[in-house]
């Protein structure tokens, strides 16, 4: 009989990256105007970036992002959507598993044998691989 047990590895720069993206995504597909019945000939967006990586020899990151896709002509002065968004310090496997990531767990096969392998969990499918350096054997 095999087993399965949880790898707390700490979470790469493009998990962090997907995770991020992912919140965005939850939290702005619930406003009607990102619907896909809606239809715009331009939008600008400015995105305010703040990055805090915990016990980490690395600076923050924070910047703003000017986005603007189609024909950029009379836009509104005021933007028609303002959202803020946090995301909260979590275990590595419990952001993976809000994102929708595979998470890390050693499996140990009916001959004793440990392998790592990368599982997905929860409700929604994964649309995500996992990370090329995350591969079995590939440490952190």
């Amino acid at each position: 009989m095999s087993s399965e047990v949880s790898i707390a590895k700490a979470l790469s720069g493009s998990e962090c990256l997907e995770a991020c993206l992912a919140k965005l995504r939850e939290i702005l597909s619930k406003d009607v105007r990102f619907h896909p019945h809606m239809a715009y000939t331009g939008f600008r967006a400015n995105i305010e970036f703040r990055f805090y990586p915990e016990l980490s020899f690395i600076p923050p990151n924070e910047r703003d992002v000017m986005v603007e896709g189609g024909g950029v002509g009379n836009l509104e002065t005021e933007p028609t959507v303002v959202k803020r968004m946090e995301i909260p310090l979590a275990p590595p496997n419990q952001v993976r598993e809000d994102a929708g990531m595979p998470t890390p767990v050693l499996v140990t096969d009916n001959e004793g044998k440990s392998v790592e392998k990368w599982v997905t969990r929860g409700a929604r499918p994964s649309q995500f691989k996992t990370p090329k350096n995350k591969m079995s054997g590939g440490g952190q």
